[in-house]
């Protein structure tokens, strides 16, 4: 468990079924003991939730909460293939904006995307400052090298999920050190925080106002026993 927690963590319950958004369909690069996949049970994604929440040392509930705000749980299948496709033009422009020396224009290229719905230029931000203020490699060599010796530290949102959510716990990591004002901030974050971190995540104005407040009350009811987080699995 990570180091970093909010109040009343130990409460919510650990869920094990299936989550219902996005498709548990995605780009991701087999690692060396492993054949091509791109389907993957419930399980081990959360279980790579869980080990980059800990790797950062950021709340395991905070990340699975972000998680659950990109990927409403709500939406219909159409939604979730439209989403899917969507996330995936965006991923496959930035890659090709990297081949061609940025000739794809930013407004595409530059687009959120991914797992954790992020925008190149905030993923990039992020590992930059896990890297050179933290000195963490925003991957762990066993997340970064994979079949063949592939370095998937790519810093292109989407094009491997299991990556985009170390790169999201980067960021995370990185909001909460601003939101604290303390480097490497551990221990009990307070509720103004924690509602800071989420608001920050989603930027500034009223929509990342409305996004905190949507945030913290799944995240009160999760820890009430009132609302379930999907992304959640100890």
């Amino acid at each position: 468990m990570p180091s970093t927690t909010v109040e009343g963590e130990d409460r919510i319950a650990s869920y094990t079924g299936a989550f219902p958004s996005p498709l548990p369909l995605m780009w991701y690069v087999p690692e060396g003991n492993e054949v091509l996949r791109v389907w993957f049970p419930p399980e081990e994604i959360r279980g790579w939730i869980r080990n980059a929440a800990e790797y950062q040392d950021v709340p395991h509930c905070m990340l699975a909460v972000i998680l659950q705000q990109e990927n409403g749980p709500n939406a219909t299948w159409f939604q979730k293939i439209g989403q899917f496709g969507e996330r995936t033009l965006t991923t496959a422009a930035a890659i090709a904006d990297d081949v061609l020396f940025g000739l794809v224009p930013d407004a595409v290229a530059g687009g959120s995307s991914g797992f954790a719905n992020m925008s190149r230029a905030t993923l990039r931000n992020a590992a930059l400052y896990s890297a050179t203020v933290h000195n963490r490699p925003p991957l762990p060599d066993d997340v970064r090298y994979r079949v063949l010796g592939y370095d998937q530290d790519t810093r292109v949102p989407g094009d491997d999920w299991k990556a985009d959510l170390y790169y999201a716990s980067a960021h995370l990591r990185e909001l909460i050190d601003r939101q604290t004002g303390t480097t490497g901030y551990t221990g009990v974050l307070a509720r103004d925080d924690v509602r800071g971190v989420f608001r920050r995540y989603n930027g500034s104005g009223s929509l990342a106002e409305k996004y905190a407040d949507d945030a913290i009350a799944l995240l009160e009811g999760a820890i009430a026993g009132d609302r379930t987080l999907y992304f959640y699995q100890r």
